[in-house]
């Protein structure tokens, strides 16, 4: 009686099972090497590679009366919008008054045909808006890291936001309207601060602009980003 002999395993089906078994094992920790520098890019290496990024919204409210000024309440918001840590250098305000001039329908000149060679055009039928107008109101704060001054901190994570009231004042005798013009200066927290001042224009605007250190080295200012945003307000009463 012959006894059946089982056949024993071939060294091609032992070396096909090793290799699928480190195929497998080699995937899993691919995958799991994946996971973890995804995180780690997401977390930490995309918001350090990603530029600043700010919006700056602003309202404004008529809040009382009296005499002849008008109270307006300004509510100014700026929020982080990108994906890295802001530090905010410097916040100005600029309010400018304009005094609009009106004529008559009937004597109301048609629209030239002939259009100016500029970047804008502003044309309207019966009234004319002067250039410029008469700054009414200008505001500035330095913050801690802008000024080697005694300031406050500003600092913005990614989707904070920060709200400031201001409440001025506006004679509606003398103007129409109001410019309320907001410029905002910030940096990535993890680039050194930048050193402003603030400086006047010919029209009396304020502006915080680069320190004496950005013109001896302009490499320490190039992480310098400004924001600005502006409103128009009407005194006439609704």
């Amino acid at each position: 009686m012959s006894k059946e002999v089982e056949p024993k395993p071939t060294a091609s089906k032992f070396s096909m099972e090793m290799l699928n078994s480190a195929v497998q094992t080699l995937a899993i920790v691919l995958a799991g090497a994946w996971g973890v520098y995804t995180f780690v890019y997401e977390a930490k290496i995309a918001p350090g590679l990603a530029p600043p990024s700010m919006s700056v919204t602003s309202t404004l409210e008529r809040v009382g009366q009296r005499g002849d000024l008008v109270a307006i309440r300004s509510t100014v918001t700026r929020t982080n919008v990108g994906q890295a840590e802001v530090r905010v250098l410097g916040l100005t305000y600029n309010v400018v008054g304009v005094r609009t001039r009106f004529g008559e329908a009937s004597v109301a000149g048609a629209m030239p045909e002939q259009l100016p060679r500029s970047s804008t055009i502003a044309q309207a039928r019966y009234y004319d808006e002067p250039e410029g107008g008469e700054v009414i109101l200008r505001h500035g704060v330095l913050f801690e890291g802008a000024t080697a001054l005694p300031s406050e901190r500003s600092a913005l994570n990614p989707g904070e936001a920060v709200s400031r009231d201001l409440i001025f004042y506006a004679d509606p005798t003398r103007f129409d309207s109001i410019r309320f013009q907001v410029e905002l200066s910030y940096a990535k927290m993890s680039e050194p601060p930048v050193a402003l001042v603030f400086k006047a224009g010919r029209d009396g605007r304020i502006a915080a602009v680069p320190g004496l250190d950005c013109h001896a080295e302009p490499s320490r200012c190039r992480a310098l980003v400004t924001t600005d945003f502006g409103t128009e307000f009407s005194l006439w009463r609704p």
